[in-house]
């Protein structure tokens, strides 16, 4: 037996189909998990349930006891992580309350096409537009304007890869905007909070690669463009050169022939060399 339907249903619900780890939206493509395993004792519970996103339930389940390395999800890290999300997502969707000092006035009139005014009347037709002035410390509290720059140029090419799918353009920037304001809670993405500029340049790469299948038939070379500039940014972020990522290309993907550009790479080893190159990064970081 698993989780019940209505469990599901509620848990979806509390996490608006959210992962509890990483919060990255998840839609469909979103699993429930034990906190306690089943084998462990645990029950199919509301209480022992998270939800989680693909990538991070593969995380949670991927830890081998047998030969561990890095630091393992604890139930209790796991409770804390969705307790907390479900926390947010309730506030987010809680609606301000009315200041306590508001007057609500209610005027009526009796007839149709009645006005009253007590002196001379002035009616003003101009629409007058509210704008609220959002006051940024780039590279203090909120992000540097390398940072914005690198999100604008990342946006771009969410948005390119959309258009080459022939989808709407518009409807894919409103969607990746509006996204960026709800995963860091800001009303402009220069509002990110410095701290999070990393996070925020890896929530966008994930959209990316979110959207890159949409255009893998339908414009190929498109597609494997789309792979270089991650390949070769993480490169750099690696102090790696253009010959030492080639030479990385030929031994990883065990190639019998150099290899003088990614574009002699086909689609397959291409994918393969971006993981390969993600998993290098992430190893970087962690010390290994």
């Amino acid at each position: 037996m698993s989780f019940s339907k209505e469990i599901v249903e509620d848990a979806l619900v509390a996490c608006g189909r959210s992962c509890c780890i990483c919060h990255k939206f998840c839609g469909v493509r979103i699993e429930t998990h034990h906190l306690k395993p089943k084998h462990l004792g645990g029950d199919d519970s509301l209480e022992n349930c998270i939800p989680l996103c693909f990538d991070c339930h593969a995380e949670v389940e991927h830890y081998n006891n047998n030969h561990p390395r890095g630091r393992k999800f604890s139930e209790g890290e796991l409770r804390k992580h969705r307790d907390n999300w479900y926390s947010m997502v309730r506030e987010l969707n809680t609606p301000l309350p009315r200041p306590e000092n508001s007057v609500h006035v209610i005027q009526a009139v009796n007839g149709k096409g009645n006005m009253v005014a007590g002196r001379d009347l002035n009616i003003v037709t101009e629409r007058v537009v509210k704008k609220t002035v959002v006051q940024t410390d780039p590279g203090g509290k909120h992000i540097a304007n390398s940072t914005a720059r690198k999100i604008q140029e990342l946006v771009k090419e969410f948005i390119d890869l959309h258009t080459a799918a022939e989808k709407d353009p518009q409807r894919a920037a409103q969607r990746i905007w509006s996204g960026i304001k709800k995963e860091f809670n800001v009303t402009t993405y220069k509002e990110i909070p410095a701290e999070k500029s990393d996070e925020a340049i890896q929530w966008l790469y994930a959209q990316i690669a979110m959207a890159r299948p949409k255009i893998r038939r339908k414009a190929p070379e498109r597609w494997k463009q789309s792979f270089y500039k991650p390949i070769y940014a993480r490169a750099n972020e690696l102090g790696m050169s253009k010959e030492e990522l080639y030479t990385i290309a030929q031994t990883r993907l065990e190639l019998k022939k150099p290899v003088g550009s990614l574009k002699d790479l086909t689609q397959k080893n291409l994918e393969k060399l971006h993981h390969i190159m993600i998993g290098e990064v992430n190893k970087s970081k962690r010390g290994d």
